[in-house]
This record gives structure tokens, C-alpha cells and sequence, in this order.
């Protein structure tokens, strides 16, 4: 994907053209995460047990102006919510 291109919102089916991206802008790589464990062997349930990846990742940050009849302007929208047409 980049400026110019032309795309659609995957949840509304909105068509719009990509003005800017922002990489890396939404999320991040890793977390820390707690692994289940039965209460008795809990010491510490405060701490985090590993660093793990994050369910979504690095997201970039996508411009979008809609040409739809709609809301016609300009809107900032994760990328996982657009597909390019």
C-alpha cells in the first residue's frame, strides 16, 4: 500500500484513496504476558511470567480520503481495517 492507491474499508465496504501513511504508528512488537496457572502456584501474580508477541503486532496508521457520498473527508484508519482495490 502506498499514497495514491486506491482502497476500501473492510468493515463498511467504503471506497477511499490512501493520502499518507504512518509507519508503525499503532501497537507494539512484544508484551509482557502472564501464563495460566492454577492459584496454589502462584508466588507473584503481579509479575509477568514471558515476553510475548502482541496479537495485532506494529500496525501503520493509514489517511484515507473517502470519496463516498456518505462523509466525504479525511479520516486516520489502522491499517489492518483496509484492503486495496
Amino acid at each position: 500500500m502506498k499514497a495514491g492507491d486506491k482502497v476500501c474499508d473492510v468493515r463498511t465496504n467504503r471506497p477511499g484513496i490512501v493520502v499518507r501513511i504512518d509507519k508503525d504508528h499503532y501497537g507494539a512488537g512484544q508484551a509482557f504476558k502472564h501464563l495460566p496457572r492454577p492459584r496454589e502456584f502462584c508466588v507473584d501474580s503481579t509479575v509477568a511470567d514471558v515476553l510475548a508477541p502482541t496479537k495485532h503486532g506494529k500496525q501503520d496508521r493509514v489517511m484515507v480520503r473517502w470519496t463516498d457520498d456518505l462523509t466525504p473527508g479525511i479520516e486516520y484508519i489502522e491499517s489492518r481495517h483496509l484492503k486495496t482495490r
